[in-house]
């Protein structure tokens, strides 16, 4: 395997855990709940917030900590 195929796969694997799985806000019964979705569109709630600021915060800082980690 040649360094440019090496890091062809690397891209390819750190783009696919990035599609795998994502954090998003849903507003349900009141509250603003953080719910985790994966690649096939299925969701459940991690948290639940009372401010839609702090939700989109939570979402938005774990979706770059996974972005990080792949």
């Amino acid at each position: 395997m040649t360094d440019e195929e090496y890091a062809a796969e690397l891209e390819r694997e750190r783009q696919w855990r990035n599609e795998r799985a994502e954090y998003v806000v849903r507003e349900e019964h009141g509250g603003h709940h953080l719910m985790r979705r994966n690649g096939s569109g299925q969701a459940w709630g991690v948290t639940r917030y009372v401010k839609p600021e702090t939700a989109a915060l939570a979402a938005a800082f774990l979706n770059r900590l996974k972005e990080d980690e792949a």
